[in-house]
């Protein structure tokens, strides 16, 4: 697309009275000297003209009514009835099983010979896994070799 001014959301603002009084008057001369855009303005009061003699349409009824009704016929959901200790069952089931988890993972960390554990620590390292350490001071904290 060209350079040229205005463009035709500037046309479409000139058209519906959008612009500023002075960028009013500006692109009003512009039309004046340019019959490109003085065609294009007549498209967009073709165009608006089309819409205006477009009939109305129309429902011939309120919806507001119809969709109050169905609103109203709509079930309710019943709030739900205290179960007893059978409610709480899936609960409790799910908490044993985190906490047999954490007791299984504490063991494989913490029990058996020593370099399993400092294999198994290496997860709370400061840098993760094939991580690249411009030096010693970058990759740990302390500064000391491993």
């Amino acid at each position: 697309m060209n350079e040229h001014r205005p463009d035709m959301i500037e046309l479409s603002a000139y058209f519906d009275g959008e612009l500023d009084p002075a960028r009013q008057q500006g692109v009003a001369a512009h039309l004046a000297a340019c019959p490109a855009c003085a065609a294009q303005l007549d498209l967009l009061r073709m165009l608006a003209a089309d819409f205006e003699r477009l009939p109305a349409e129309t429902l011939g009824f309120d919806l507001a009514g119809v969709i109050e009704g169905r609103l109203a016929a709509a079930p309710r959901p019943q709030p739900r009835h205290d179960r007893g200790w059978r409610g709480l069952l899936p609960v409790s089931v799910g908490a044993a099983a985190s906490v047999a988890c954490g007791i299984a993972m504490g063991f494989a960390l913490f029990g058996g010979a020593a370099a399993p554990r400092v294999a198994a620590m290496s997860v709370f390292d400061t840098m993760p896994p094939g991580s690249l350490c411009i030096g010693l001071e970058s990759c740990y904290t302390n500064g000391a070799k491993r």
